[in-house]
């Protein structure tokens, strides 16, 4: 059986996402390229996904949406392309993994 490193993946697509963010704020140009570029765009599971998460709704993308929120409270910069697709396509992943394995999520629990 192999590993399919998911909780590797999404940690890394977030330090991406945190990096970009950061290298925004201080305005180094250069920095934020690089974290574009090193986040997972070829991961084939998150291709696949994305077109799925993007046409979704309800209590499926609901579910999604508040486990991305949960994770990076934030939103895009209105300005800012790439962060929304970068933001895009972690929830994509999210989603992938959520058909995969259902979210148990409920925010009335304590």
């Amino acid at each position: 059986m192999t590993d399919p490193k998911a909780v590797q993946s999404l940690v890394s697509d977030l330090k991406m996402l945190a990096a970009y963010e950061t290298a925004a704020d201080w305005r180094e140009h250069g920095a934020m390229d690089s974290a574009f570029a090193a986040l997972s765009w070829d991961d084939a599971h998150v291709k696949a996904a994305l077109p799925q998460y993007i046409a979704s709704s309800g209590e499926e993308r609901a579910k999604v949406d508040y486990a991305f929120n949960a994770l990076v409270p934030r939103p895009p910069a209105d300005i800012d392309g790439k962060q929304a697709a970068m933001h895009t396509w972690i929830k994509a992943r999210l989603f992938s993994y959520n058909k995969a394995f259902p979210f148990q999520l409920n925010p009335y629990t304590k």
